[in-house]
Formats: structure tokens, sequence, C-alpha cells
């Protein structure tokens, strides 16, 4: 890895953090889902099968699910039912108390697991090929991400003065002992989730009412809003997603019921702008000082040096992602991102 400055400890140094760990994770995030072919995982199914692909030989009761997903009970019963019935899931009855139910994976699950563990390896393999990364920079890059996932939300929330149920430290689904195990590329995985969902469950209240889909073109309004950028019609967010105008259509509309978003209608409707809405304005305002003020109170206590090799890290990762790295992108994400 080539020399680095150390950056000041400042908001628009952990604005900048935590911006590219969320570009970077979506990107990968979305290849995964494309890797192991899950392509009906909604925002409810997601962190459930993250946690499994996470922790494959974990029997979690659904109480712990809970707390784990962040999920609601209803939520989280819709979906691991639909886990079940596609065979990726499984209801066992406890050894110590046959009135507890509890899930674990099944065989399919976990031989889908291999896909992107195997995948993803050969990525991170080219990665530090290609940018002259040491084992000794990965190892250190790896203590942070380990940091990182440790990490709790709950004092951020308490600041933003959420309700008490989002106020409680929590969102953190492997035992710690076991974070030193899993890769960077799941470690980044783990952190972004675990951030991002409570922001959008407060909004949404009703979290099974956000789908991927939905999530992805809010990603993206948010990205372009933090950038001054002009807003995207239906037909530009079709070509960037790779998908027909019709379903986009339809999320956007979906959006538009929940208050998110607005649509500018010009003659021809797929050329209307989408933008966001007063409400969705503020989900991104209130977003970004939590997460700003997250990685604040992050950086502090760890050396300078570090922080600098880690934003140093994500550089080179992005730099990467947009030139070397599209060959292990997913369909929809070969693309240039940074437009």
């Amino acid at each position: 890895m080539s020399e680095y400055n150390i950056p000041p400890i400042d908001k628009q140094t952990a604005k900048e953090a935590w911006t590219k760990l969320f570009l970077i994770s979506d990107i990968l995030r979305n290849t995964s889902c494309s890797v192991i072919e899950l392509e009906y995982v909604n925002f409810a199914r997601l962190p459930v099968i993250q946690f499994f692909l996470e922790c494959p030989d974990a029997t979690p009761v659904m109480k712990e699910l809970i707390g784990v997903s962040g999920l609601s009970s209803g939520a989280l019963s819709q979906a691991v039912n639909a886990l079940v019935e596609n065979g990726y899931l499984e209801r066992v009855s406890s050894k110590t108390d046959s009135r507890l139910r509890m899930v674990r994976a099944t065989e399919k699950l976990k031989t889908l697991r291999e896909k992107p563990v195997r995948y993803f390896g050969k990525m991170q393999d080219d990665f530090r090929r290609v940018c002259g990364v040491t084992p000794e920079e990965m190892r250190k890059v790896k203590s942070m991400f380990v940091r990182l996932a440790e990490s709790r939300t709950g004092g951020e929330l308490a600041a933003m003065k959420l309700p008490s149920d989002l106020e409680k430290p929590g969102f953190v689904s492997v035992p710690l002992r076991k974070l030193g195990r899993l890769p960077v590329w799941m470690l980044l995985l783990h952190f972004t989730t675990k951030l991002k969902m409570p922001i959008l469950m407060y909004y949404y209240g009703n979290s099974e009412r956000i789908s991927l889909g939905k999530l992805r073109i809010l990603n993206y309004l948010f990205f372009l809003s933090e950038r001054k950028k002009t807003s995207p019609t239906i037909a530009d967010l079709a070509a960037r997603f790779r998908c027909k105008t019709g379903l986009v259509f339809q999320t956007v509309r979906a959006l538009n019921r929940d208050d998110m978003v607005e649509q500018v209608v010009f003659p021809v409707i797929h050329e209307g702008l989408v933008k966001l809405t007063r409400k969705g304005l503020s989900v991104r305002r209130m977003s970004s000082e939590s997460y700003t003020r997250f990685m604040m109170n992050f950086f502090r206590g760890i050396e300078p040096e570090k922080i600098a090799l880690f934003m140093r890290f994500l550089d080179l990762m992005l730099d990467y992602l947009k030139t070397d790295g599209k060959a292990f992108l997913g369909p929809g994400e070969n693309f240039d991102i940074f437009e």
C-alpha cells in the first residue's frame, strides 16, 4: 500500500469514512445476493440470512433473533416462515426445554454460504495483489473492522433522542470471540447493516414494508442529494439498476406512498424526476448526523496511524471496484458507480 497522510479527526473525516463504508457495503451486498441467487430476499429477510451466513452453526430462539435482527416479532415471523418454506431454515426443539422452538440453517443454506466465501476470497486476493496491500497492513485493517463490528449503536440512538426501545445497545449478532474469524467483507456488511437498520425502522415502523428495491433507490437518492446532483428519472433508475422501468415505477410509487419520494410529472411519465420529499430529506439529515457522530466517537482512542491506514484502505477499495474489481461485481453493479 502506498504512503498515506494522517487525516484530522473531524466531522469531514468521519463523514467520509461512513460514506465510503456504506458505498462499498452496498456494492458487496448486492453482489453477494447475486452470487447466492437469493433474489427474493427483502429487508426483513436480509438480516436473518446475514446472521446465518455469519454463524452457520447457530441455533437461536426467536426471541434471540429479534434482538440480533432488530425486527419486530411480526416481521421476523414472516421472514423466518418464508425462509423455512424455501428450505433455507428449519425449526427444531430445544434439547433442554421442549417448549422452546429454535431455528437453524439447513444444509441448503450452508452450501450457498460457500459461494460468497469463495467468491469474495478470490476478490480479496486480487485486491491485495493489484493494490499492493501487505499481509501486515491487511491484518491491521482487519483489526479495525473487527472493532467496528463490535461497536454498538445504542449510544448514538440515545443521543438522537429516538424512542426508548431503539436506545438499547444491540444489533450485534455474532459472538465477539468469533468476529476475528470472519473475513473483512463479512465484517463490513455486518457493521453497516446493524448501523443502518435502527434509523430505517424508526421512520418506517412496519419494517416488512421496506424491500431491498426501496433501499437501493433510497440509498442512491441519498447519495445524489449529498453531492447536490440532478434528480434521476424513472428511466435513469432503470438503466442504473438494470431492471425494467415498470418495476422501478412500482417501487417509486411505493416510496411515494411512504412519503419518502415525490415524482415531478412530465407528459411522458417515465421522464418525470424522482426527488426526495421533506420527510426523505429529514431521514437523510438525521442519519448523516448520527453516522458522523458514531464515526467520530469510534475514531477517538485509536492511533492516528491506524486511522490513516484505514482511510487509505477505503480509498483503494473504491478505486479497485471502479477499475479491476468490476469483474467481480454482480448484475446491475457493473457500471460507473461514482458518476
